[in-house]
């Protein structure tokens, strides 16, 4: 086994554990992985050096001292980095698999539907996120498919590239809580994930100035990040969850705030599941009577 692949092992290995070395060895045997001890403690020695692993020398009751191993903090982000390389890879996958089912069972096309059932006619749609994807595109070319008539805006940080292509679809530089349209003016807005708790009462201002006095507000999260969930998770759970907080450090948002803060500013709030996103539905906002 090459340098590099052994020191991708030990890292896994050790995550929030310590050990000696000699149980490294015993660990790594009982996968399979065979490796001699002198080069062992090399390698673990190296990555000392290297920043990727802390180490101390104890006193042992018979025998030498013994070295006791486990995770710097250059390891911890290079444990993350392999994690979060495998879980966009698992991912990409399953976006992969999700946008080839037929339609009847469609995920996508289940939260469209969703999403348009009562709109009719012209009308203005507004989709905000603050990154870009093959299912953000899938949802917004299912959302122009059910609604041909009337504008798409996507808001999106400047930085954030999209390569679609639709008559109706403007691109609008904005974020959570700036959005560059006038007063009243969305009859669909659809929020994907959500600002950070400190922020969220700010942006549902924002929405509600925004959507006309008929309009709903449609808010699309990770259920994993409600915190409404419990142990053990599932893989799918548990990849939402590491990836989400490894790269944004955001704690979820307890799913009663939430409601509640939604309550306070529309009369109607509803809740739907589909796969693994929760669907917070609002309409008849009051924002103005606050």
């Amino acid at each position: 086994m090459r340098t590099v692949d052994l020191e991708r092992v030990i890292l896994k290995m050790f995550k929030d554990k310590e050990f000696y070395g000699y149980e490294v060895h015993k660990r790594l045997a009982s996968e399979d992985i065979k490796v001699e001890l002198s080069r062992l403690y090399k390698v673990l020695n190296e990555m000392v050096k290297e920043r990727l692993l802390k180490s101390r020398w104890e006193n042992s009751q018979i025998g030498p001292e013994k070295r006791l191993y486990w995770l710097d903090e250059k390891g911890r982000k290079e444990l993350d980095k392999i994690f979060l390389d495998a879980i966009r890879t698992v991912h990409s996958f399953y976006g992969d698999y999700l946008m080839s089912l037929p339609p009847k069972i469609s995920a996508f096309n289940s939260i469209c539907r969703l999403l348009t059932d009562k709109l009719k006619g012209q009308v203005n749609i507004a989709y905000i996120t603050l990154t870009n994807s093959v299912m953000h595109e899938k949802m917004i070319y299912g959302l122009h498919s059910k609604v041909r008539q009337g504008k798409i805006y996507l808001v999106r940080p400047r930085s954030v590239v999209v390569d679609l292509h639709l008559e109706n679809l403007a691109f609008l530089d904005g974020a959570y809580g700036n959005i560059p349209l006038k007063d009243e003016h969305i009859d669909l807005l659809v929020v994907i994930d959500m600002p950070q708790k400190d922020f969220l009462e700010k942006a549902l201002g924002e929405w509600c100035r925004v959507l006309k006095e008929t309009g709903r507000l449609a808010l699309l999260t990770p259920t994993v990040l409600l915190g409404d969930y419990k142990d053990p998770l599932t893989v799918g759970g548990f990849m939402e969850k590491y990836e989400h907080e490894t790269l944004e450090r955001r704690e979820p948002v307890d799913k009663t705030f939430l409601e509640t803060l939604l309550n306070n500013f529309f009369e109607n709030v509803k809740e739907r599941q589909i796969v693994h996103m929760t669907i917070f539905l609002a309409s008849k906002p009051h924002f103005s009577d606050q």
